[in-house]
């Protein structure tokens, strides 16, 4: 196998591997209360991310990496009062994401950002996409498909799918996954999170949910540049009988 292909294969499985990764991080942020586990994670799939630079996507690696700094510097500067920065974390992620302040943002759902209603049309064309493919959320979750958590599952659990796909040079699956992925992002992600995230920004009390709002908006731009990118390289690579 000539060596630029190799390179160029292995390039497209490592990105794919990382924004899997990615995907899977901030899922447990938004899922989960923090915790002193949630201090200590690991934020290599972000850094790994700015290793991956492209075309008209440099002002949101430049936000992701603003976002991770936000975090990192938070997390040092708090780490002698982990207990009181555990409280005061916690009390800000249930403000943000579970909409009990009335003053606080509208908590992320797609439905209600996209519609103000709950339940909406978002969250049932996800159902139905869901159902076919035969996905089920796990039930301690308690969260409709449409919450920002799940979405970022579902991100990830494609990602994973399409890293295997590379792996077994299976370039006609790549483009089968390749294309949900681009057509999540375009339909659901790119249309509400961004705004979400501009509101966490604006009304987080904590710095290190402003990190994570800057580096959430800066990868889901990212994302959806290198997804259409790579659908119509993958689409010219099957018509010119690539695979």
């Amino acid at each position: 196998m000539d060596s630029a292909y190799e390179k160029e294969m292995k390039k497209h499985r490592d990105l794919a591997e990382c924004r899997s990764n990615l995907y899977a991080l901030l899922s447990s942020i938004y899922l989960q209360i923090p915790e002193s586990k949630t201090l200590s994670l690991h934020w290599e799939p972000a850094l790994k991310l700015l290793e991956f630079p492209q075309k008209e996507a440099e002002k949101f690696l430049q936000e992701i990496k603003e976002g991770l700094s936000l975090i990192k510097d938070n997390i040092f500067e708090r780490k002698f009062r982990s207990e009181e920065h555990l409280s005061n974390l916690s009390r800000d992620w249930t403000r943000l994401f579970r909409g009990v302040n009335i003053r606080g943002p509208l908590p992320p759902y797609e439905s209600l950002y996209r519609t103000g209603k709950l339940q909406d049309k978002p969250a049932q064309e996800i159902c139905r996409l869901f159902s076919k493919m035969g996905i089920r959320v796990p039930e301690e979750w308690h969260q409709p498909l449409d919450y920002i958590g799940v979405e970022f599952d579902f991100m990830h659990l494609l990602c994973t799918q399409e890293r295997g796909n590379w792996e077994k040079n299976q370039l006609g699956l790549v483009l089968e996954v390749v294309e949900i992925e681009k057509s999540f992002l375009d339909d659901h992600l790119s249309l509400w999170i961004p705004i979400f995230c501009e509101k966490m920004i604006e009304q987080a009390q904590e710095i290190f949910f402003k990190g994570i709002a800057r580096l959430t908006k800066g990868f889901i731009n990212y994302d959806q540049i290198w997804t259409s990118y790579l659908f119509r390289l993958l689409q010219n690579k099957g018509r010119n009988g690539c695979f």
